[in-house]
Formats: C-alpha cells, structure tokens, sequence
C-alpha cells in the first residue's frame, strides 16, 4: 500500500530520529500583533519575518491563552491553560507538579542541549525543575512558594502587581516611564541587539558540539517603552499611519457592550484622552521597534545558515499576543477583543515543503509545546492540554474542528472567550457580568454585540454550550 503524505513525513521523522532528532529555534516577541506584512499590512518593513514566513506555515488564527505576558508566557511554556495553572496576572509564580516539566525542560530531558536567552519568561520563572535551581536562575516554583508569595492584600496586588485587573488606574503616575516614545540615544544599539548576540554564540556552540539543541530566544521589542535605533524610526512617516477603522482618542465603554470588554491604558496615554497626532506618531514608534527588532532576527538566522544547520532545524516565531493601536481608543494588551488575542505564529519543518502556506484553521498557542514535540519524535508530554499542530504543516486546510479559548480577569472576576473560525463568544464572569457575540465574518472590527440580537439567539445557545464544556472552564 502506498504512504500517505503523512506517511512520508511519519516516515521521515523515523528515520530521522533513528539519526540525529531536529533542532529547535524558538522565537518569542514580546507585544508583536499581526502587523507585519506578512499578515497583509502594508506600513511595516520585516524582510527577515518575510523570509521566515516564505518557508513556514503561517496560522491566520492563532490565539493567545491571556492577552498579557506572563499568563501566556506560562501557558506556552507549561502547556497548559491559565485556569490550569492559575497564573492569571503578571507576578504569580508558576508551578508544576512533580514529573511534570516546561518545554526547555522537557527536551533537555530527552538529550537537547538547552539554551534561552532574552525575554522568553515574563519575572523570575526560568523553566528548570526547583531541585537544580539556583540563586540567579530560580526555576518554576512549589505551590507553598506560591501561597507565601500571595499573602499580599488584594487592593496591593491590584494596584502595585497586576493592574491589567482593574478598568480604571489608581494611580497614573506610576506608568509615566512606559510612555516614552522616541530614539535612543545617538549610537545605542538598543535593547534586542545583545540578545541576538547571545543566541548566535549559543548556534555557533551547539553547531560544534554537535548534539540536537533547543534554543529559546525571546525579543522585548515592540513591547513599551517604544524607542529604536534613530535608523528605525526614520523608515517611517508619522502622517502615513493608518488610523482603525474603530479609533477613538480615549477609551469608551460602547452601548450594548459589557463594561468588562474595556479598559483604561496604562503602557501608553496612561489615564488621559490622545490626539490624532499623538496617535500617529506612538504607531511610528511601534513599527520602528519592529523593524529593529526585525533586524536582529535577521542576525540569528543568518547565523543559523552559517552554522550548517539551517535543514535540520524546526523553527517556531511567535508574538505573545496582540497589541491595540488606538482601536477603541484603547492601547497595547489585556482585553479579549480579537485585535489583543490574536497574534503571528509561524511554523517551518526543513522536512515539509511549505512555501509560505496558510491555514485558516483556530489554533491556539498552548498548542506550540505538542507540536514540537510530536515533530522531533519525543515521548508525549500528558500533562499537555493542547493539540499537536502537525496535520495542518502537512494540509494546512486539513479538518478541524478546535475553538480557541482565551481569558483575561477583570476585579478578580474572569473573562473566557472562545473563537471559532467565524464567531467570538465571551462570558464574564459566567455571563454574571455581561456577554458578547461577534460575526467576524460581517464585523471583523467587533463594533456590533449579538449577544441580546434574538435573530442569533441560536449561536448563542450554541456557543454557551461549547464553553460549557470548554477546559478553561473548572468544574
């Protein structure tokens, strides 16, 4: 009987495990949306991310698990949702119970020489198991860790450690240091340059030794305060930024909406309305910072050509979520509108021939750690509660039929959110606090609530009954 297409490359990762298993090149960027041409915008200048996304598949659909670094950071990482593990803000510690491993860990367990370098986790969380951590590199954590670290008060916790919690600041001021836009100074090489320096001595070593690695390399840049290289920030024009098809110059709560689907800004125009202009140019700011971080792509996988690895070498390039530039007058992260859940993901095997393809399935990113390690032909990790991504590399209109499930947390309150390929459905607080319907296929900006339209009374019976049994929900 003939192979399938999957045969073949079932085959292939057979025989090449029998061999040598595949490197690993994990890029993580911090606060990069789908803006990037890539995706279909027409202002940024990416070739390094254009070359990347020619030999990858490119997920049209891919959702963050929380719309906030170190929530999804942690989900990615652990592969698990946020309501599993409990981080749901940017400073509770991750922890996993015994046997149970991150995905650096996880291969290093299997052989791979191990690196990471940059932003990869968000705080003090650096992916190896407590009994080989040491006072620099403190690993994940125990749950008695975690319970003395959350002995703060809730009102600390909320103003001083997760403000994303809240709809309204308490105190502006303190976020005065993320709204600075503009250069560095004259010669400064900028925050990701040093991070791609590391992680091409770490290609160069491994290349060396020999061995199967994983390389985890996590760029801080578009992520605030927005300043780049003067270089960067001349390739772009203020006056030619696209303003929304929904901006406003502050955040307003739109009648028929839950009040928890807004947010006051805190990284940028913290606590105060924005002009026409000020808007302009913070969007300049960020696509400066992603063409420098661009940039240093570029540098690593040069590097990774030249070390002779390049064809036996997965790579993964991701943004943690999305970001809003001004889109309900609301800017950077923390809400479940689609603009801040969705985010780039690609993925390019040397052993499939991609060409630039993409897949319009809903994938989510706690789906990245099954994926890779199905690809390098590991033993699976049980503890994984997402789906291996690898029948959509083969086809990537293949079948499937898998919601993506996001939450956010509003007053100690949740938020959870599916999306399928056409609706967004979202309950906070079990519905308690309000609930929102979104027919991407007629309101791609999300400017219209169904949710009460009795002419979708049927969806919405339909999509409660999937979150019901949605694994972000406890029971």
């Amino acid at each position: 009987m003939p192979l399938t297409r999957r045969g073949f490359l079932s085959a292939a990762v057979a025989a090449q495990t029998a061999a040598r298993r595949p490197n690993v090149l994990f890029i993580a960027v911090d606060d990069l949306d789908c803006r990037i041409p890539a995706y279909g915008d027409r202002v940024a200048k990416t070739p390094n991310i254009d070359r990347l996304a020619r030999r990858a598949v490119r997920f049209d659909h891919a959702y963050c698990q929380f719309p906030l670094c170190n929530p999804t950071r942690s989900a990615v990482l652990s592969g698990r949702y946020p309501t599993t593990t409990g981080v749901l803000d940017n400073n509770t510690w991750l922890t996993l119970e015994p046997g149970a491993a991150t995905l650096p860990e996880y291969f290093r367990r299997h052989g791979y020489n191990v690196a990471t370098h940059g932003k990869i986790w968000h705080g003090p969380n650096r992916g190896f198991a407590p009994a080989e951590a040491t006072p620099g590199n403190p690993g994940w954590f125990t749950a008695a860790q975690r319970a003395e670290q959350q002995k703060l008060s809730p009102a600390h916790w909320d103003e001083s450690y997760s403000p994303y919690r809240n709809l309204a600041l308490l105190n502006a001021a303190q976020y005065a240091a993320a709204n600075r836009i503009g250069p560095l100074p004259g010669g400064a090489r900028g925050q990701d340059a040093p991070i791609a320096d590391d992680a091409i001595g770490s290609l160069r070593t491994f290349a060396a030794e020999g061995k199967p690695f994983f390389l985890a390399t996590g760029f801080h840049k578009p992520h605030v305060p927005l300043v780049a290289p003067q270089k960067f920030f001349d390739m772009y024009d203020p006056a030619a930024m696209p303003l929304p098809a929904d901006f406003d110059t502050e955040p307003r709560h739109l009648p028929g909406f839950p009040r928890d689907e807004f947010r006051q800004n805190i990284d940028l125009f913290a606590g105060r309305s924005f002009t026409v202009q000020e808007a302009r140019e913070a969007m300049r700011a960020y696509y400066a910072c992603i063409s420098y971080m661009d940039e240093q792509l570029g540098r690593v996988l040069d590097a990774l050509a030249e070390s002779g690895q390049e064809k036996n070498t997965l790579i993964v390039f991701w943004g943690d979520h999305g970001w809003h530039l001004s889109e309900k007058g609301m800017w950077a992260k923390g809400t479940l509108f689609e603009v801040s859940a969705r985010g780039p993901l690609f993925i390019s095997d040397p052993r499939i021939r991609i060409d630039g393809r993409a897949s319009s399935r809903t994938v989510q990113y706690i789906d990245m750690y099954p994926t890779l390690v199905d690809l390098c032909g590991l033993p699976a990790a049980p503890w994984c509660e997402g789906t291996s991504l690898r029948p959509l590399l083969e086809n990537p209109e293949a079948a499937w039929n898998r919601p993506a499930h996001t939450v956010a947390v509003r007053n100690w309150a949740i938020g959870r959110s599916i999306r399928t390929e056409r609706w967004r459905y979202t309950e906070w607080d079990h519905g308690k606090r309000g609930v929102a319907l979104f027919d991407h296929d007629k309101d791609p900006h999300e400017m219209r609530n169904l949710a009460e339209d009795p002419a979708h009374k049927d969806t919405v019976a339909t999509m409660k009954a999937t979150l019901a049994k949605s694994p972000i929900v406890k029971r």
